[in-house]
C-alpha cells in the first residue's frame, strides 16, 4: 500500500519527553511512523493512504496534546502566557525572598502574609507546570515539568501544614533560614514558602527565554515565508492591470518595473536588468538577466524593465521549495537526538525515584523531617533534564535557518553528522572550480590591438557559438568594435570567414587554419599544451594573433580550496575534462591529486574504491552528470539553480554556484554539530555533577531551581550564537 507524508502542528508538548509520548502515540496506529520535533512542535508522519487525518489528530489529543494538520496547533502556554505569569511572579517572589530569609524584615504574623503571597506564585503561577504533571500522570508517565511540580507542591503543603499545625505559626516567631539544606532547630520549625516561590519563578524565567529564543531562531524560515510578493502586473492585450500573486497562472505574461520583486519564477521575453538575488541564494553581487534567461520569483529588480512569462507559480517556485526544504531539515531528527529522548523518557522517573531514596536516607540519617524534605526537593528540582532536551533541536534550528539566509539548504541532520568526519572531498571542475564557461586567458599577436580586436569583433557579430560570444566581450573589456563584417560564410565546428573593412579575415581553429612556424606557433603550443582552446587570426590570408580560450577558475577558489586544507579536508578534483587542463586547474589552486577524461561511471567507481579504503567522502557536482556519484558520496553537495533545488536529491544544495559556497557549507556543518555537542556537554555533564551534589545535600532549592534555568539558558544561548555565522565570501 502507498504511503504519504503529513506535518502535523502539536501544541501543548513542553519537554523532550512530551514529544516522545506523541511520537510513541502515534506509532501505535498500524501503518504510522513519526518523528516529533519539540524545538518546532512539528511531527513528521509517514502514514498508509488507509490511515486518515482525523485518526493521527485523534491519537495526539488522546495522548494529552492538541494537533492540527494545517496551521499553527493551539499552545495553552506560550511566550507571552508565560511572560505574564514571570512578571506576576516576580513582583511577588521578590518580597517572598526578602522577608523569609532576613530576620529583620519578619514583622508580626510576616508569616501568614507570605503565606497569602506564595499560593498564587504556587497555584497560578506554577499551573502550567501542575496541569502538564496531571495530564501525563493520567497517561502513567512522568516528565520534567512533574519535578517541578512536584518540588512546588510538596515545599508549599509543608509550609502550610507547619504554618497551621506547629508553633511555626505563633505570632512573633523568628526564622533563620539558609540557601543550603540544614538541619533545622527543634525550636525553629521549616517553613519552606520562598522554596515554592523562587522554584516556580526561576523555571518560568527558564521557559519564557526558551520561547523567545525559539521563536528567534524561527526568524529565518518565517523571512523566506515573507519574501513572495503579494501582487504582481499581468500584460494582457497590450494592456497591465495588477492582480493577487494567487491569480497567477503558468503560462502568463508579466510586467516587472525598477525596484519591484520579481512575483514568480519566469522567463525574460523582453528587457534586460540587474536582479539582487542576495534574500533568495545569497549571492551578494546583483546579476544581469536579458532575453531568454530565467528570473527566480521573490528576486528585486534593480535597474531596468523586464516582460516575463511565467513558469513556475504557489508552491512550485523556488522560494517555495527553498522553505519546505528548510522547514524539512528543521523537523528531522539527528541521531543523537533520538538518543537523548530515549534518555529524557528513562531519567525523570529515576530522579523522582533517586530523590525519595534521599529523602528516606537522610531522614534514617538525621531523623530530621525538614532537612530530608528539603534535600528531596534539591534532587528533583536541580535534575530536571529541561537543557537535555533543547540541546539538538534548537542549535540545529538556528544553524539550518542560518544557511537558507546565506544560500546554502542543508536537507537534514544526516548532512550536518556526515560533516564531522570527512577527510576527502571529490570537486567536478567545470562549473564548481571554474566559473563554467570559456574567456580569453591569453593572446599572442603580431599586429597591435587596436587592429586585430576590431576584426575579431567584426566577425563574430555573425556568430552564435559560446566562443564567438567571449571573444566580443574581451574585444569590448579592451575597448575596440569593428563595423559588421562582409559577405561572412560559418564553416561549421572550424571558424568563420569574411571582409572586414576591404580586407578577408579568417578566425578559426589551429586544425583548420594551421599556424605558421614562429611565435604565434610556439605560442599555440603553449596553449594546447595547458588545455586551452587555441584560435588563429588570419589577415589577408597572413595568420595575425593566436587566442587562448579557457575556463577560467572563479575567483572564489583558490580561497576556498585554502580553506579545506585548513579543515584537513584533501580536496580532489574529478572531471570529464581532459588531462591537460585538469591538471592546469589544480596547478593554480595547490591540488595534488586529479581524475581526467572521468565518465559518470568512473566517477561512481572512483568514489567506491575510496570509500572501501576507509575514506568519508563528499563529492560536490551540478547535480546532473554527477548524479551517480552524488548518491554514493557520504556527503553530496549540488549546486542549484532555478526549480533544480525542489528535485535535487543531495544531502546540501548550494544556491550559489560556487567553491565558497561549498566550504561555508561545511563550515556551518561543522558549527552546527560543535554547537550540540557542547550544548550536549553541558546538558549532561550539569546532570551528573549536580544530582550528586544535591543528594549530599550541597545544594538547597533555591540554588537548585536557580542552576536548572540556567542551564537551559545557556544550551538555547549557545545556539543563538550560530546566526552569528559569517561566510568565506
Amino acid at each position: 500500500m502507498s504511503s504519504r507524508q503529513i506535518e502535523l502542528s502539536v501544541g501543548g508538548m513542553t519537554c523532550a519527553s512530551c514529544s516522545r509520548r506523541v511520537e510513541k502515540a502515534l506509532g501505535k496506529i498500524d501503518g504510522v511512523s513519526a518523528l516529533v520535533n519539540y524545538a518546532t512542535g512539528v511531527a513528521l508522519v509517514d502514514a498508509t493512504t488507509d490511515v486518515s487525518n482525523d485518526a493521527l489528530v485523534a491519537a495526539v489529543e488522546k495522548s494529552g496534546y492538541s494537533a492540527v494538520i494545517a496551521g499553527k496547533a493551539k499552545e495553552r502556554f506560550g511566550r507571552k502566557e508565560f511572560r505574564i505569569r514571570l512578571i506576576v511572579c516576580a513582583i511577588l517572589t521578590i518580597p517572598i525572598m526578602a522577608i523569609s530569609m532576613i530576620a529583620d524584615f519578619q514583622f508580626m504574623g510576616w508569616q501568614y502574609f507570605v503565606a497569602a503571597m506564595t499560593l498564587p506564585v504556587a497555584m497560578w503561577g506554577a499551573w502550567p507546570f501542575h496541569r502538564s504533571a496531571f495530564v501525563n500522570l493520567r497517561h502513567a508517565q512522568v516528565t520534567m515539568d512533574t519535578l517541578v511540580s512536584l518540588g512546588v507542591v510538596v515545599s508549599g503543603l509543608w509550609s502550610l501544614w507547619a504554618l497551621f499545625f506547629t508553633s511555626a505559626g505563633d505570632m512573633g516567631m523568628v526564622m533563620h533560614p539558609s540557601l543550603l539544606p540544614r538541619q533545622a532547630d527543634s525550636h525553629e520549625p521549616g517553613m519552606y514558602f520562598e522554596i515554592a516561590a523562587a522554584v516556580t519563578t526561576l523555571v518560568l524565567l527558564g521557559k519564557f527565554l526558551e520561547h523567545r529564543a525559539r521563536e528567534q531562531s524561527l526568524v529565518a524560515l518565517e523571512s523566506l515565508a515573507t519574501l513572495n510578493p503579494k501582487f504582481a502586473t499581468i500584460v494582457e492585450h497590450d494592456k497591465t492591470r495588477v492582480i493577487p500573486i494567487e491569480n497567477v497562472r503558468v503560462g502568463d505574461t508579466l510586467f516587472v518595473a525598477t525596484g519591484e520583486q520579481v512575483p514568480v519564477d519566469g522567463h525574460v521575453l523582453d528587457g534586460q536588468g540587474h536582479v539582487d538575488k542576495s534574500l533568495v541564494t545569497g549571492e551578494s553581487l546583483p546579476l544581469l538577466v536579458s532575453v531568454g534567461e530565467s528570473v527566480i520569483g521573490a528576486t528585486v529588480l534593480l535597474d531596468g524593465t523586464l516582460t516575463i512569462r511565467a513558469t513556475a507559480v504557489g508552491k512550485d517556485t523556488v522560494i517555495s521549495a527553498i522553505s519546505r526544504l528548510v522547514h524539512q531539515a528543521q523537523t528531522g531528527k539527528a541521531e543523537v537526538t533520538r538518543l537523548v529522548d530515549r534518555v529524557a523518557e528513562i531519567f525523570v522517573p529515576l530522579v523522582v525515584v533517586l530523590a525519595l531514596a534521599t529523602a528516606l536516607g537522610w531522614f534514617l540519617r538525621t531523623h530530621d523531617v525538614q532537612l530530608a524534605m528539603t534535600i528531596g526537593i534539591s534532587v528533583l528540582v536541580i535534575a530536571c533534564p529541561c537543557a537535555l532536551g533543547l540541546a539538538t533541536p534548537t542549535a540545529l534550528l538556528v544553524g539550518t535557518g542560518r544557511g537558507a539566509q546565506l544560500g546554502i539548504l542543508i536537507r537534514g541532520p544526516h548532512a550536518l553528522e556526515a560533516s564531522r568526519s570527512l577527510d576527502t572531498i571529490y570537486l567536478d571542475k567545470t562549473g564548481t572550480l571554474t566559473i563554467g564557461r570559456m574567456v580569453v586567458s591569453e593572446y599572442e599577436s603580431l599586429i597591435p590591438d587596436s587592429q586585430l580586436w576590431p576584426i575579431v569583433d567584426s566577425l563574430e557579430q555573425a556568430a552564435q557559438h559560446p566562443a564567438a560570444q567571449s571573444l566580443r566581450e574581451f574585444a569590448a573589456s579592451l575597448g575596440y568594435t569593428g563595423v559588421i563584417a562582409q559577405r561572412v560564410v560559418t564553416v561549421a565546428g572550424s571558424g568563420i570567414q569574411g571582409i572586414v573593412n576591404g580586407h578577408p579575415c579568417t578566425i578559426g581553429s589551429v586544425k583548420w587554419l594551421g599556424a605558421p612556424a614562429g611565435p604565434l606557433r610556439i605560442a599555440a603550443d603553449t596553449f594546447a599544451a595547458r588545455g586551452d582552446s587555441v584560435v588563429m587570426v588570419y589577415e589577408d590570408a597572413r595568420a595575425v594573433a593566436t587566442i587562448a580560450l579557457a575556463d577560467s577558475i572563479h575567483p572564489s577558489s583558490k580561497s576556498a580550496v585554502a580553506e579545506l586544507q585548513r579543515m584537513k579536508i584533501e580536496p580532489v578534483i574529478m572531471s570529464g575534462d581532459h588531462q591537460a587542463a585538469v591538471e592546469h586547474v589544480a596547478g593554480q589552486l595547490g591540488i595534488s591529486r586529479v581524475f581526467a577524461n572521468c565518465m559518470p561511471n568512473q566517477k561512481l567507481d572512483i568514489l567506491s574504491a575510496a570509500q572501501a579504503e576507509g575514506h568519508i567522502v563528499a563529492m560536490v557536482g551540478d547535480g546532473v552528470n554527477d548524479a551517480a556519484a552524488l548518491a554514493k558520496a557520504h556527503l553530496s553537495l549540488a549546486m542549484g539553480s532555478g526549480t533544480d533545488v525542489a528535485a535535487n536529491s543531495a544531502d546540501i544544495v548550494l544556491m550559489r554556484s560556487t567553491m565558497s559556497a561549498a566550504v561555508d557549507a561545511l563550515r556551518l556543518s561543522r558549527a552546527t554539530m560543535r554547537t550540540i555537542q557542547t550544548n550536549l556537554f553541558w546538558a549532561f555533564g550539569y546532570n551528573v555533577a549536580a544530582i550528586p551534589l544535591a543528594m549530599m545535600g550541597y545544594l538547597g532549592p533555591i540554588i537548585a531551581s536557580g542552576a536548572m534555568a540556567f542551564s537551559s539558558v545557556f544550551v538555547v544561548t549557545n545556539s543563538l550564537r550560530l546566526r552569528r555565522f559569517k561566510p568565506l565570501s
